[in-house]
């Protein structure tokens, strides 16, 4: 276990963090504010500065702590073991208010009311949802990538039709509706429907390897500005079908090891430290539009716990 001071949102500057998955947890004197794991404890702790600045309530929690105690683990799910553990025992005051799934968000569709295409912080309206993903500012990268690309709807002003349609990058769907956003054309929006559906949702669609050759094109031909250019895109488009080919297995993902057994997705059981700890599974009634969203608290769990399974017994 490694002990770090914690003084005005930030560590020292002469210490250097160990590289790969850790337990952390902060502390005041001997109470447990709050804990985490990742897979990058800098920038996890640059990521809780940087809230501290933005959030009164991490700030609040963030100066309350003394210290950190960080213990690292060569396997990703040994430092979720030890997450698991504490918060069931401790129940940390500040385990919340420091989450960073608070920040996630979700994809959400809707091809019959505008915008059509959205990024929500929950799931409870009538639209179609998938993720959450970690940062809004990827998915609002895909979101315009789509759009440029297929030329589908990213509608970035809260009236229609705007000056994308004039402008020939958008086909102009928001036709379909009349004034008041009611449908007038059932037959548009029924083929918007079916593009988003496979644009969004569809993890083998054609978009990566569409921008895989047409980067290979421009660097063949010594193109290299408009290689750089497109190499982001590409990477993008690689995480996003990562991800969602995630949110398709996940809820339904069970396996068992000899130290722990994952059930829908979750742990259900691990050995940690010579003694066995059950955490149990609840079902959780999703409703139809939310096939491939799950609940932001779970999400990092249930990522981990997927790249696992993917790394050590998929093929």
């Amino acid at each position: 276990m490694i002990k770090v001071k914690w003084e005005n949102n930030q560590i020292p500057a002469d210490i250097k963090l160990p590289a790969g998955w850790v337990f952390f947890c902060f502390k005041k004197e001997d109470l447990a504010l709050w804990c985490g794991f990742t897979p990058n404890i800098n920038q996890r702790l640059h990521n809780i500065s940087r809230k501290a600045e933005q959030d009164e309530s991490v700030r609040t929690a963030s100066l309350a702590a003394e210290y950190i105690e960080i213990e690292p683990y060569s396997r990703s799910v040994d430092a979720l073991f030890h997450y698991k553990v504490f918060v069931q025992e401790y129940n940390p005051p500040f385990q919340d208010v420091t989450a960073p799934w608070k920040e996630y968000v979700y994809l959400a569709l809707d091809a019959y009311h505008f915008p059509f295409v959205s990024i929500q912080s929950d799931t409870n309206g009538d639209w179609t949802y998938a993720g959450p993903w970690r940062s809004r500012f990827f998915l609002m990268d895909i979101m315009d990538s789509i759009s440029r690309i297929l030329k589908l709807p990213f509608c970035e002003t809260s009236y229609y039709p705007c000056d994308k349609l004039d402008k020939g990058i958008c086909r102009g769907y928001c036709e379909a509706l009349d004034e008041e956003g009611e449908v007038e054309d059932v037959e548009e929006l029924n083929k918007l429907e079916s593009l988003l559906w496979e644009a969004y949702l569809h993890p083998d669609n054609s978009i990566l390897e569409m921008l895989t050759k047409e980067k290979e094109k421009y660097f063949n031909e010594l193109e290299f500005e408009k290689e750089d250019l497109i190499t982001s895109e590409v990477e993008n488009f690689a995480k996003y079908r990562d991800w969602l080919k995630f949110l398709y297995l996940t809820k339904t993902l069970s396996y068992q090891t000899e130290d722990f057994s994952v059930e829908n997705g979750l742990l259900s059981w691990c050995k940690f430290k010579d003694k066995i700890y059950k955490f149990p599974v609840e079902p959780i009634n999703y409703r139809p539009n939310e096939r491939l969203a799950i609940n932001l608290n779970k999400t990092d769990e249930a990522r981990l716990l997927y790249e696992y399974y993917i790394q050590n017994y998929k093929g």
